[in-house]
């Protein structure tokens, strides 16, 4: 890591989940997967995973044809940082909207997720788990 204050790199963890966040809105499974290594892997809250940038781009493109409503969120209440090893741990909270058969399911709940920072500076998502705490269907 580059001689940064680590709240420099806290803020720019934060910005591109921002961004991320804003990628999922705009359902964009290319701009989405720009956030990610490409030995991306990821738990999800029904307990999936799946491993690699390129399967992550397959189901998103998925979710997004086959579902006009799916959405997710997630909201960082903290980010940890390791000076040394160009590593963080973000965690916080997550709520997503999606179609379960002919109604809206409601969800939510907490994520962790592992940022590695790449040679150019960039922070990339390496890793993210989610787990469900709340599910309702309207």
């Amino acid at each position: 890591m580059s001689r940064l204050h680590p709240s420099e790199y806290i803020t720019s963890i934060k910005a591109a989940r921002q961004r991320y966040n804003e990628a999922i809105l705009r359902r964009n499974a290319d701009e989405i997967c720009t956030f990610l290594t490409q030995d991306y892997h990821v738990v999800t809250a029904r307990g999936l995973q799946s491993h690699g940038i390129e399967e992550q781009r397959r189901r998103w493109q998925d979710a997004f044809a086959q579902d006009p409503v799916v959405v997710y969120r997630r909201n960082t209440k903290a980010i940890r940082l390791n000076g040394q090893s160009g590593a963080a741990q973000e965690y916080g909270y997550w709520a997503g909207k999606y179609t379960a058969g002919r109604q809206t399911a409601i969800t939510g709940g907490v994520y962790a997720a592992k940022w590695l920072q790449q040679a150019s500076g960039l922070w990339l998502v390496q890793a993210e788990v989610f787990t469900m705490l709340k599910l309702r269907v309207i």
